[in-house]
């Protein structure tokens, strides 16, 4: 049994890999205070010296995921993919700690 905090689905690590340069350590996954729903994920590429102790950090699909340890019991059972429609691409969770979401699905209340 796969005990990783968050996983990465293959198509969003091709998808990150492609925009990361060698001097990057990783994507730092945090939750900010906005959005009709209260929140909304934030991705960020992350350089080695911005990695602090407050850090957690999972491996999976050759990307590392940095993310915000106070966020912990909130990513848990979640997998990063890559969502895309006709109009966009981007970052998202498929994350069952999600209490709601938007009607346009960006913003997101976890429990």
């Amino acid at each position: 049994m796969d005990k990783k905090v968050m996983r990465i689905s293959p198509e969003a690590a091709e998808w990150i890999g492609a925009k990361l340069t060698p001097d990057h350590a990783g994507l730092l996954v945090t939750v900010n205070k906005k959005g009709c729903a209260g929140g909304e994920y934030e991705f960020k590429p992350l350089k080695a010296d911005e990695v602090t102790p407050d850090y957690g950090w999972v491996e999976d699909q050759g990307m590392t995921l940095f993310y915000p340890r106070t966020l912990l019991l909130s990513l848990i059972g979640s997998e990063l993919i890559l969502y895309k429609d006709k109009f966009a691409t981007r970052l998202d969770f498929n994350n069952p700690n999600e209490e709601s979401r938007c009607g346009c699905g960006e913003s997101i209340q976890l429990n």
